[in-house]
């Protein structure tokens, strides 16, 4: 009996067919965004110290966000692929194959780096208050969860 040629699966899954196969489909603009989100909240931790002890007494530093975007993005993970694929709420019941489970991770703290990128131009280098960072982190936001509604009705258009 002859073996099974392994299936192509593409870079970017633009069909349902591909949504948890391929490294980046619809879902990763939700990645990105949940990094955005992790990072702009868990910021407030550092913003709100700082307001109530003054310039320099934050309770953590900038660089340990981004351990907990990780960490965040980690645990998501299991509970995406583990959890909710038990309980039968996982996209066509299907766990994520490894390069998109670590491509996942990846977009999640690219979401969060993007948004210390946009904390260091805004307060650190132009000086500028932190609301302007809250502010382009919500816009952020939107944009991306935008991203994101375009991809899921393009993919779900596709549909074999």
């Amino acid at each position: 009996m002859a073996k099974d040629k392994p299936h192509f699966v593409p870079l970017i899954g633009k069909d349902t067919d591909y949504v948890g196969r391929s490294p980046w489909d619809f879902y990763s603009w939700g990645h990105i965004d949940m990094g955005i989100a992790a990072f702009s909240l868990l910021s407030l931790i550092i913003t709100i110290s700082e307001w109530i002890w003054g310039p320099g007494n934050a309770l953590i530093d900038w660089w340990m966000i981004m351990i907990f975007v990780l960490i965040y993005a980690l645990v998501w993970e299991f509970v995406e692929n583990v959890i909710l694929w038990r309980l039968g709420w996982k996209f066509e019941d299907r766990k994520d194959s490894w390069p998109n489970f670590i491509w996942d991770v990846i977009f999640v703290v690219l979401g969060g780096a993007v948004m210390w990128l946009f904390k260091w131009l805004i307060m650190d280098f132009s000086g500028q208050l932190g609301r302007y960072f809250y502010i382009t982190a919500g816009i952020s936001f939107g944009v991306v969860l935008l991203a994101y509604f375009i991809g899921y009705i393009g993919t779900n258009k596709n549909k074999k």
